[in-house]
């Protein structure tokens, strides 16, 4: 009898993985159109601020945007499309190669926005320094993090540590594998 119960729950389990693995597939196809990933279900504001929704996903990883605040961000395009990623470090990735992240050519990037570690606030990635090498730790491991200015880049390095700090405009694929070790567009 035990012998026929544990052949029978061995048999259910498979099929309850097989219907997971259906239902994920699903998903993720009702995501997409198969070739670019899906943008947000909002754009940024009229005041550039994101609207991070639960739909969302980062078009790098797959992770839900909303489940990180602290460390969303967001590109939006020239035609208000916007995407919102899990972390700094997917969204510069796709800032740089957006056509394999985004599925859009580079000439269609509006405005990058990410939140400043001290205050929290929204603001033009461009206008802020990034620290790579810190004791800061975000959802896809070590973080990239932007601070204002100068100023807070001294009072975080004091409290956090950080190897490298750079400017958005100054990265490039050779930069981000001397700060990660890793290639860009993995």
């Amino acid at each position: 009898m035990l012998k026929h119960f544990t052949k029978r729950a061995k048999g259910t389990r498979a099929i309850l993985f097989a219907v997971v693995l259906v239902l994920l597939w699903v998903g993720v196809a009702a995501a997409s159109d198969g070739k670019h990933p899906k943008a947000g279900l909002k754009p940024l504001d009229e005041n550039r601020q994101m609207q991070v929704s639960h739909g969302d996903h980062c078009p790098v990883c797959g992770m839900n945007s909303i489940q990180y605040p602290k460390f969303n961000c967001a590109i939006q395009l020239k035609n208000t499309d916007t995407y919102y990623f899990c972390s700094v470090g997917c969204m510069i990735r796709s800032w740089m190669h957006p056509e394999i992240y985004l599925g859009t050519p580079g000439d269609m990037l509006e405005r990058p926005i990410v939140r400043e570690y001290f205050s929290g606030r929204q603001m033009d990635a461009r206008d802020t320094i990034f620290v790579y090498g810190s004791d800061v730790i975000g959802p896809m491991g070590p973080a990239l993090v932007p601070v204002l200015d100068e100023r807070h880049l001294k009072v975080f390095k004091k409290r956090h540590g950080g190897k490298t700090q750079v400017l958005l405009e100054d990265l490039n694929d050779a930069k981000w594998y001397e700060m990660t070790g890793r290639k860009m567009a993995e």
